[in-house]
């Protein structure tokens, strides 16, 4: 069978570039920028995507800063809920496959649980419950639509927690980190490899899309920086002191405390071992760091 075409839509964000890179060498990719199709305007969605040919579309594009969804609540809904209900409609109606991308902060954040996709979601922020509501939108519209949950990504298109450390620690910056908040740290090179597979199998429904074990932010610092010593990368302090999520009060959104999704489903299905986070981090910072 020929590869299927693909669309990709938020192409400038740091898992669509990774996605268009995983993809564009063995497929017919297209991508596209927020400038190419604009959420604000959920009118104008299906008179875009029928001058456009795919067989898949990737959707990872959407409105993820808590803060900002607080701020805009109706711009949060567009982006995170109306948008994706088109985008599954028009998939629906032209028998494409939809694959959209979802966010561990759909739970509620209990502390010792390990989320498994079909637990009890009880988003604790509007970009939370947005993204929930996107969830059933998109799959009442097209129930041959797969939602892959991710969680803390990290990768080469986009700097993140790893990066920002790294940046302070080579200028001797004071460290702290948050310690009692938890997820699971995952890369976007893995993600996009995991995309490649189930867009080869039948896949549907809710899935989680997360590398191996937990983190906090804490020791997610701690690890970067002992790896980054590792590395040969002149960091000048490896030392982060730990702090409670309750200290930021910058932040105007609450958070989840405990997100850990398990992906014991994505193991079984793929038919693979999913690599531990930490094994992922170490690969992303050696190629980012010691390139070939």
């Amino acid at each position: 069978m020929p590869a299927p075409r693909i669309l990709i839509l938020g192409s400038n964000g740091g898992l669509g570039r990774a996605l268009v890179r995983q993809l564009a060498p063995n497929h017919e990719v297209t991508a596209w920028t927020r400038a190419e199709l604009d959420f604000d305007q959920p009118e104008a969605i299906a008179s875009q995507l029928a001058g456009c040919d795919f067989d898949v579309l990737l959707n990872p594009a959407g409105m993820t800063n808590p803060d900002a969804c607080e701020a805009q609540p109706q711009k949060a809904r567009l982006a995170n809920v109306l948008g994706p209900q088109v985008l599954a409609q028009c998939c629906h109606e032209r028998g494409a496959r939809l694959i959209h991308f979802s966010t561990d902060y759909v739970f509620s954040g209990k502390p010792d649980v390990l989320w498994g996709e079909d637990d009890r979601t009880d988003p604790v922020n509007l970009y939370g419950r947005t993204k929930r509501e996107g969830e059933m939108a998109v799959l009442q519209a097209s129930s041959d639509a797969l939602v892959a949950r991710v969680s803390w990504l990290f990768g080469p298109d986009k700097p993140s927690h790893p990066d920002q450390m790294i940046e302070r620690a080579l200028k001797g910056a004071e460290l702290t980190a948050v310690a009692d908040k938890t997820s699971a740290p995952t890369s976007t090179q893995d993600v996009c490899e995991w995309i490649e597979c189930l867009m080869q199998k039948s896949a549907s429904g809710v899935l989680h899309l997360c590398n191996s074990g937990m983190a906090s932010w804490h020791s997610w610092a701690e690890q970067t920086l002992t790896l980054a010593e590792t590395l040969g990368i002149p960091v000048q302090t490896a030392r982060v002191r730990p702090i409670k999520l309750a200290e930021l009060t910058q932040l105007k959104a609450a958070r989840p405390l405990s997100t850990v999704m398990s992906n014991q489903r994505l193991q079984s299905f793929l038919d693979i071992e999913i690599r531990h986070w930490s094994a992922a981090l170490e690969d992303y910072l050696g190629r980012k760091y010691q390139p070939r």
